[in-house]
């Protein structure tokens, strides 16, 4: 089933404490010309901290709940959580990228790449993708060798986008408790692709409500 997006509005009391902890923690790695980004640290551009905040990413009601967070290198919104009270050992921090281990060694990290078969990890209440999922998505495409498009503007790749995000959400959907929730800020798929996805994921017995809009995509086991 897919939804139309119902985000709650975020606590402006927690995106001030989020805001107030980055300048204070990453003032110098922020990005002045973009308020929603972080610099670019040679390889990507991150989000701040105070745009997951904004976008409702995780919030304070969440801070009770197990966390899996994938694809979350620096981790500056994590190490803020934690700041903030959410306690160390409900949060595991995952990437593909290996100086993760090294940005954030007082955080439990996992390595691994998010567009492979997971690792036997434990389950969670709440797993957030804090970057881009589609960039991951575009990014394992293009490792293989992006298709071109056919004569009549058909793209090949738009069903292999589809089937590596059905993947990825099986394999998250698999790691939830009862009633826990996916989480992805954006931007994410078209909504072709995300469309497509869902049905991959109903073909494969996974029952499910997704909310999506082009920069926030929710799902939760129906």
């Amino acid at each position: 089933m897919m939804a139309a997006m119902s985000p709650s509005e975020p606590s402006a009391d927690f995106v001030a404490s989020v805001r107030a902890l980055e300048e204070r923690l990453f003032a110098p790695r922020l990005d002045p010309a973009a308020p929603e980004r972080m610099l670019h640290d040679g390889y990507s551009w991150h989000y701040r901290p105070s745009h997951h905040a904004l976008t409702g990413l995780v919030t304070p009601a969440d801070f009770g709940k197990t966390i899996l967070s994938v694809g979350a290198h620096p981790a500056a919104f994590e190490r803020i959580l934690v700041e903030l009270g959410l306690p160390r050992d409900q949060l595991l921090v995952a990437d593909h990228e290996p100086r993760l281990l090294e940005a954030v060694p007082e955080l439990r990290t996992i390595v691994f790449d998010l567009t492979e078969p997971w690792p036997e990890i434990s389950t969670f209440d709440l797993i957030v993708f804090p970057e881009s999922l589609c960039i991951a998505l575009a990014d394992r495409i293009d490792r293989e060798g992006r298709p071109k498009p056919t004569p009549d503007n058909e793209f090949p790749s738009d069903a292999r986008e589809a089937e590596l995000l059905a993947c990825v959400l099986m394999e998250a959907l698999g790691r939830l408790n009862p009633g826990g929730e996916i989480r992805a800020n954006g931007p994410q798929s078209h909504p072709n692709v995300v469309t497509a996805a869902r049905a991959v994921l109903d073909r494969q017995g996974f029952p499910h409500v997704l909310e999506y809009e082009r920069y926030f995509l929710r799902v939760r086991a129906a």
